[in-house]
């Protein structure tokens, strides 16, 4: 009873900063929806660059979330400091270099991702803005990483509730040219997406040097804490891997879909995966939370509680997951009007949206059971079982069943299905197996 309260605790306030945080996405999706359906495209396919870029933090900030957890659960607070000091000096230079590299490759990537010459120049107006100060987005994905292990989910969704406000009050004034502010369409939904962003990372480093760790922590840097470099790339490396895989394979399969179907499939895809977005929170938040559980309790050594914590918070995510993908078959064609009225566009939607309810829970068996192994330390199963199936059944089986014979979108969805049903499945009997146990960090932290 208690370990299930203090999901809830974690839980719940990571769940409303999802929400808040997914809606700085969605506000610039849906105010730009109601500006130009093409304009709305076109930023979806430049957040698809960005998010694959995002992995590469991820790399730093997952590994961080770990060894952070599970340094906390054994007390080892001098570890923890060291982790904190190297992780983010390391994503924040990480970031300086890729920001700098979309300023100047963003346009080529994008072309050879295959936007259409109506899209570009929309989605290279949002990308240089968004892509080029990238770095503070690197700086708060590790930051928040070290906020949460800790436990403190509340206070990081607070910020974000910061960040949403600025961001929707930035883009109604910007894009639309409210209070006599100027009408800047795509630029200004990028400009309000940055500035919150920027105010948000400074927010969260205050908070983190004020009320959890020392400035001084990284006079610890002198020490040359190469284990602990290790340590964020032995876990983060291959847990990165596994989300990189996930949107390049989608970032494939986004070309197929502008290549083969159109500029109408793809915003139709690009409206999809925003409501989707909606129904996977409620496995994210779980998911999140219950890394925070595991990484713990395996640090304090207690198995058996761990891995009974681990299948009770998956079977609570499918339980909401399956609410929440019934109501969007429901409601498909009430929620794809939330953003446009185009008869083409709706008619491609709809059914993929009932396709996708039935993908969600099989996507639920994935976030939650990933994010379990990752607490564990167990994270080299999760990539190879990506590099298989994604590719495999979501990029091969997509294009087989959309293109080939010809069910467009909505074989690309059935791909997208087999992956996430077959992955899933095969975490569950991961889990299960209990050879994570074996894996996890700290008592071999030596070692690395």
């Amino acid at each position: 009873m208690e370990r299930t309260k203090k999901l809830h605790q974690l839980a719940i306030p990571i769940l409303i900063e999802s929400l808040l945080f997914m809606l700085l996405g969605v506000a610039d999706i849906f105010m730009l929806s109601q500006y130009n359906d093409r304009a709305a495209g076109a930023v979806g396919a430049a957040n698809q660059l960005i998010g694959n870029m995002n992995l590469l933090f991820a790399i730093v900030s997952t590994g961080t979330a770990v060894l952070v957890a599970q340094n906390v659960g054994a007390r080892r607070y001098k570890e923890v400091e060291k982790v904190a000091s190297v992780s983010l000096l390391l994503n924040l230079l990480l970031g300086v270099v890729i920001s700098a590299g979309i300023v100047f490759y963003g346009d080529s990537i994008l072309r050879k991702m295959g936007v259409t010459a109506d899209l570009m120049p929309y989605a290279s107006e949002y990308l240089l803005i968004v892509g080029g100060a990238l770095f503070f987005q690197a700086i708060l994905n590790t930051v928040t990483a070290i906020i949460r292990s800790y436990g403190h989910t509340r206070q990081t969704m607070y910020i974000t509730v910061l960040m949403n406000i600025i961001n929707i009050v930035g883009d109604a004034l910007l894009i639309f040219g409210l209070l006599g502010f100027p009408a800047m369409g795509v630029k200004g939904a990028a400009i309000a997406t940055t500035f919150s962003r920027i105010i948000a990372t400074i927010i969260a480093l205050v908070f983190l040097f004020m009320n959890i760790l020392p400035l001084r922590m990284f006079i610890s840097l002198k020490e040359k804490p190469l284990n602990e470099l290790k340590g964020l790339i032995k876990i983060g490396f291959p847990s990165a891997m596994e989300s990189m895989c996930f949107n390049l394979s989608q970032t494939a399969l986004m070309s197929i879909i502008l290549i083969n179907l159109g500029d109408s499939a793809y915003i139709a895809r690009t409206y999809i995966w925003t409501i989707a977005r909606f129904v996977m929170i409620f496995s994210s938040s779980i998911a999140q939370a219950s890394q925070i559980m595991i990484g713990q309790l395996i640090g304090a050594g207690e198995i058996e509680k761990a891995y009974q914590t681990g299948l009770r918070n998956f079977k609570i995510a499918m339980f909401l997951t399956v609410l929440a993908s019934s109501g969007m078959a429901i409601f498909s064609r009430n929620l794809i009007r939330i953003f446009t009225n185009d008869p083409l566009i709706v008619k491609i939607a709809v059914p993929v949206l009932l396709v996708d309810a039935l993908l969600e829970p099989g996507r639920a068996f994935n976030i939650v059971l990933i994010n379990n192994l990752r607490g564990a330390g167990d994270v080299i199963f999760p990539v190879v079982m990506a590099m298989f199936s994604m590719w495999l059944f979501g990029v091969l089986g997509g294009y087989i069943f959309g293109i080939v014979l010809g069910y467009g979108l909505v074989g690309i969805w059935l791909g997208n299905l087999l992956d996430e049903w077959i992955r899933g499945i095969s975490m569950l009997f991961r889990w299960r197996g209990k050879k994570w146990a074996e894996k996890y960090m700290l008592a071999n932290i030596k070692k690395y």
